[in-house]
């Protein structure tokens, strides 16, 4: 039990600190003020968790999928795309209330760079073991 709670501790260790890399690297490719920025954390705290959320964790099959469980992962895979872009278009009211349009425009283009940044680091790290 101690060590699910280690490890849920660690998680949440590693998941801030991703977060916080995350706001820094989007506040200086944004050019967001100090003022734009104290706004703009608890705002994206909670996008991303919401995003986080719905989208989830991918996980790989444990065995080979049949075309119907093929389908239903398509399936299930473009209904979170779908909850997602729906969180991304009511959130954009609400950056836009101290970020400018520009800014608010380039925020979803960065972030996204950041993800496939991270993802292609994480499928390099997982090769190399």
């Amino acid at each position: 039990m101690t060590s699910v709670i280690a490890s849920a501790q660690d998680a949440q260790k590693i998941n801030e600190r991703y977060f916080q890399a995350k706001v820094s690297e989007l506040a200086l490719r944004l050019e967001m003020t100090d003022s734009q920025k104290s706004k703009f954390i608890p705002v994206y705290r909670r996008y991303s968790e919401e995003m986080r959320a719905t989208v989830g964790v991918k996980q790989r099959p444990t065995k080979p999928l049949t075309d119907k469980e093929r389908l239903e992962l398509t399936k299930r895979k473009m209904q979170r795309q779908q909850q997602a872009q729906t969180i991304r278009m009511r959130y954009i009211d609400k950056f836009a209330n101290f970020l400018s349009a520009g800014q608010v425009s380039r925020l979803f283009e960065v972030e996204s760079e950041i993800q496939r940044k991270l993802m292609l680091r994480r499928q390099q790290s997982n090769h190399q073991q």
